[in-house]
């Protein structure tokens, strides 16, 4: 029953895979993607010793995705070893699916297959078949994703994301990634350590990271690393490391909060300055009336400020707060009732406010028609906008339209809700102004 339940899985992975290649077809006709000779083996020493293979009269073959399951040339003997191996083109970046396979006997298969993720370059990835090797012992690592897919921090589609485990038994990387096998939004892989590595002292070192990425792998900004103590599985002991990436599980109640806290807009005079952030909930709870102040000081070192303004996340710049500085901060809410519904409040400054239109020179007022917009929202005198960055008034980003050296440019916004939108138009020397529309 167990082997049928991987079998399945494997198949739908398949599916989910040709799928999505059969539905992009049309978008990539145009752009054959690179491809890159990868050498894949298959060490069979033990499989021989077991009487299992017999080198003088059994072959090996390769069924997998890449192939459609219907198997490879064989494999070739590397020297006097036992080592098989093959060389393929693959195209870069896909996820492929496979098995070892003895006298291309579908009854003479591997149980579960290989995950592999085809790199931007040549490599070589090594394996045991049925992944029996006694000189070492596996470990299996699953990270459930579920919130990172939730949140929009990781796509599950393979030929977007993928996943890695990066520690101090694989020279931080390579190409050792986790797959969600199930489809259950629990990634995991496994692998076969040395046991040079057991030691009740010395545990492993690790962190989960999203496209191989040190800057996007959990626990930022110098956060600490995983460890695991590997151990001896003679016994039937099992090494298995099962947790959440970034240690975040929705069903534990957590605060919501608040990233990328900024005030943007001209800071002069009767101009429009607008508080933005990103909100995100552990628990996935949806946004509710989060809560927005304004207020005045005579520098960013003022204890004591003074509230401007009414409680939302706009505010029109007064005359008399020429020479001053003003302070935004957000409390995110989560909608809904129970606990750790209130998160922590989190302050901005802008810089010294100027007078009017003092913040504005060389800025290109951009024209953008129809205002409210259904469809299609137009810009034009774009002059040196470099982006337009679209907002929910909430202050969430939500998408980039790129404009430089472009005299016109329009936008599909028939995705988005109904309400009010905010406008960012950037400039090329990081300047910027603010604008709103709506979307009927």
């Amino acid at each position: 029953m167990k082997r049928f339940s991987v079998f399945f899985s494997c198949i739908l992975f398949s599916l989910y895979i040709s799928g999505y290649v059969a539905g992009q077809s049309s978008s990539t006709a145009s752009h054959s993607p690179k491809s890159g000779l990868i050498t894949f083996q298959v060490d069979m020493t033990q499989w021989v010793e077991k009487g299992l293979f017999n080198p003088a009269a059994d072959s090996l073959d390769m069924p997998g995705t890449m192939n459609n399951w219907t198997g490879s040339p064989l494999l070739q003997k590397v020297d006097t070893s036992l080592v098989y191996q093959i060389v393929m083109a693959l195209n870069t970046a896909t996820a492929e699916e496979f098995r070892f396979r003895i006298n291309r006997d579908s009854n003479n298969v591997e149980l579960v297959s290989h995950m592999y993720r085809v790199p931007n370059d040549t490599a070589t990835v090594k394996y045991m078949y049925n992944d029996y090797d006694t000189a070492t012992v596996p470990i299996t690592f699953k990270c459930h994703m579920y919130y990172q897919i939730r949140a929009g921090h990781f796509d599950p589609n393979p030929l977007r994301d993928y996943l890695d485990v990066a520690g101090s038994f694989n020279g931080n990387g390579a190409y050792d990634l986790l797959f969600d096998r199930e489809l259950d939004s629990i990634y995991q892989v496994t692998l076969n350590l040395p046991k040079s590595l057991i030691s009740p002292v010395i545990p492993l070192m690790f962190k989960f990271r999203i496209n191989g990425d040190t800057n996007n792998a959990e626990f930022p900004d110098g956060g600490p690393s995983r460890t695991y103590f590997l151990q001896d599985t003679t016994g039937g002991v099992k090494n298995l490391v099962d947790v959440w990436y970034n240690n975040i599980d929705p069903s534990v109640p957590a605060a919501p909060f608040v990233t990328n806290v900024s005030i943007q807009g001209i800071f002069a005079a009767k101009q429009v300055l607008t508080g933005a952030y990103s909100y995100e909930d552990y628990d996935l709870k949806p946004e509710g009336n989060s809560l927005f102040r304004w207020y005045i000081a005579d520098s960013v070192t003022q204890v004591n400020l003074t509230p401007i303004g009414d409680s939302t996340i706009n505010y029109v710049v007064d005359s008399l707060n020429a020479g001053k500085y003003i302070a935004f901060d957000v409390t995110p809410v989560a909608a809904g009732t129970g606990d750790s519904l209130i998160g922590k409040t989190v302050r901005v400054w802008t810089g010294k406010i100027g007078a009017v239109g003092i913040s504005n020179l060389g800025m290109t007022t951009v024209h953008y028609f129809p205002n409210p917009a259904s469809e299609m929202i137009t810009f034009d005198n774009l002059g040196n906008t470099s982006r337009i960055e679209f907002y929910s008034f909430s202050g969430q980003r939500i998408s980039i339209l790129e404009t430089l050296n472009r005299k016109q440019v329009s936008k599909d916004i028939s995705g988005f809700s109904e309400g009010i939108y905010l406008l960012r138009f950037c400039r090329s020397d990081n300047r910027y102004s603010t604008a709103k529309f709506i979307k009927r």
